[in-house]
């Protein structure tokens, strides 16, 4: 991981090698916009691991929203993975256009939509739900800014800016070629390690590890 600073840098040496380009045309500030737009890309093309936290949140029981303040954690609806009932491992479901939600009754969560409310970007059905539920999101971070660290790996934005920084230049095709496709491989690597780990085929059971026996009477 490096700083937007050192990848605006790196970017920059990385196009001036590259014959052609109008290099004396760009500034920090635009290669620094062309590495957060890949980021801003990049951060919706996965569920890349280093901005997922699972968190257990409240209901207040009476408008199917969470108690916990959600404006630093949950800033966007689609950043929502997946929400569970506590002591369940059957997740709500979004809540349909066929059915008519005032109509739910109950205290059992069961399904979410998006909310307009800054601070709690989602709320649950039926509205009465009550006690806690287990949710798994992304975190979004702010707009980089020069000395903070980008994390996210650095071929690919450092790729990526190039690729956007050739295309708008226009005077190397081939260059822009190369790039978009150096651009496109980095990202289909990262996607693929993201796979490499073990996944349990059914995460609702286990093999025991002990046994009980009772005696018959």
């Amino acid at each position: 991981m490096a700083t937007l600073n050192q990848l605006v840098a790196r970017t920059a040496e990385r196009m001036s090698m590259v014959g052609g380009t109008g290099i004396q045309l760009y500034g920090e500030d635009r290669i620094a916009e062309m590495i957060q737009h890949k980021f801003d890309i990049l951060f919706d093309e996965a569920w890349w691991p280093q901005f997922m936290a699972w968190y257990q949140w409240t209901l207040d029981g009476s408008t199917g929203i969470v108690t916990t303040d959600l404006t630093d954690i949950l800033k966007r609806f689609e950043d929502i993975r997946i929400i569970y009932p506590e002591d369940s491992n059957v997740s709500l479901t979004l809540l349909p256009t066929t059915i008519n939600p005032f109509e739910l009754g109950g205290t059992v969560p069961v399904h979410y939509e998006g909310s307009t409310n800054a601070a709690r970007r989602f709320l649950v059905w039926p509205k009465a739900a009550s006690g806690d539920i287990i949710v798994h999101v992304r975190i979004k971070p702010d707009t980089y800014t020069g000395d903070q660290t980008v994390d996210f790996d650095d071929q690919a934005l450092i790729l990526g800016a190039t690729y956007d920084y050739l295309e708008d230049d226009g005077t190397n095709p081939a260059a822009t070629d190369k790039f978009q496709g150096l651009f496109e491989s980095r990202v289909q690597q990262l996607k693929k390690n993201l796979t490499q780990a073990p996944m349990a085929l059914d995460p609702l059971t286990r093999l025991p590890s002990t046994f009980t026996f009772t005696a018959l009477p």
